[in-house]
């Protein structure tokens, strides 16, 4: 017995009436926001979490990525990366995440190169791709260099993923 008042074929049965249960669905880039919303869940950071979904041009997923330190390396959860060792407070607020030698370095790599490393350079052009937060400058010039054509995100004020900001990769990043 179906508990939720739906049955095995989408129908309501708490309406009393056939009909179908759920009337709308969100549009690609929104869908695709929330599987790279899903993806973040796996990042291996201790103050951020960022997922990627690459995607060909009919809108089927090629890849997938997240932030976290490199396969094989003790991450940022296990105490391996010396910026996620430090409080907020104890970091300098100038510190580069990219200089090795800068107490704010950063093991990570970012879940937009996690996904273009796995997605086929071939199948990806004129693709696009799906982030839970704007690209960082280092990973504006991948994606321009990547073959995909748009990125999109949350945008600012969305709730549970309503909106999504787009950015036609190569122009200057929306403000």
């Amino acid at each position: 017995m179906d508990t939720d008042g739906i049955d095995p074929n989408g129908t309501d049965t708490d309406r009393g009436h056939p009909g179908p249960a759920f009337s709308s669905r969100p549009g690609w880039h929104v869908w695709g926001v929330g599987i790279a919303a899903a993806v973040a869940q796996r990042a291996d950071c201790t103050r951020r979490r960022v997922g990627a979904v690459v995607f060909d041009e009919a809108n089927r997923i090629l890849s997938t990525g997240y932030n976290g330190a490199p396969a094989g390396v003790r991450g940022c959860l296990e105490g391996g990366c010396p910026r996620g060792r430090l409080r907020h407070d104890e970091l300098p607020a100038d510190a580069p995440y990219e200089d090795p030698s800068s107490p704010g370095f950063c093991i990570s790599i970012h879940a937009e190169s996690n996904a273009l490393l796995f997605a086929d350079p071939v199948r990806r052009r004129g693709g696009w791709i799906a982030i839970t937060h704007p690209p960082c400058p280092g990973c504006q010039k991948l994606l321009a260099n990547s073959g995909l054509r748009l990125a999109v995100w949350p945008g600012a004020g969305a709730s549970g993923g309503s909106a999504a900001v787009e950015w036609e990769i190569g122009s200057p990043m929306p403000t």
